[in-house]
């Protein structure tokens, strides 16, 4: 006798063919970081690059990306194992609100990341670090002030110095601060 769960609609689906999401969204993790990687494979490398080139970092973002995908599947293989063996796999499921609570501040997560990419170039690194700083500060709970202030410009300035100065890599002073940083 095959036994049965209940998605988060209320549906019944017969157990053997429900897997718990957090195998679908290692699965599409999973992708993601195989395109990340293949598509940090194409930065250009520099005759001056040493043994750890441009494309370094991308490509071990990927690899852990990969990684924890990886994690994620195992992990909701074994849930969908459990859950059909203990015969839990019917109970039903948390209400839609509260099972995409997650997915909507991760979502408000990347918006801000978004905000980012659109303003580094006319605003600049410091000044478009410090913001970010601040709006994932607050959006994460702190309160507004003076030590959320400082925190984002000591975070932008550390940032630029460390890979400006520091490290050399050029980045985007923006239209603001380009007389002064050039």
């Amino acid at each position: 006798m095959e036994s049965s769960t209940t998605d988060f609609t209320g549906k019944q689906r017969p157990a053997l063919r429900y897997i718990a999401r957090d195998f679908w969204v290692g699965l599409v993790m999973l992708a993601v970081a195989a395109v990340y990687w293949f598509e940090a494979g194409k930065i250009r490398i520099s005759p001056l690059d040493g043994p750890v080139n441009a494309s370094g970092l991308p490509k071990s973002l990927a690899y852990a990306l990969g990684f924890l995908a990886l994690v994620l599947m195992v992990r909701g293989l074994i849930d969908t194992h459990f859950a059909i063996r203990s015969g839990k796999s019917g109970e039903a499921a948390p209400a839609l609100a509260k099972a995409l609570r997650p997915h909507l501040r991760a979502m408000g997560m990347l918006a801000i990341g978004v905000g980012y990419l659109l303003t580094v170039s006319w605003l600049g690194y410091i000044l478009t670090i410090a913001v970010l700083l601040v709006a994932v500060s607050l959006y994460n709970g702190a309160r507004a002030g003076l030590k959320v202030g400082l925190f984002a410009m000591s975070g932008g300035v550390f940032f630029h110095l460390m890979f400006v100065e520091f490290l050399g890599i050029p980045l985007p002073p923006g239209l603001i601060l380009a007389p002064i940083l050039n």
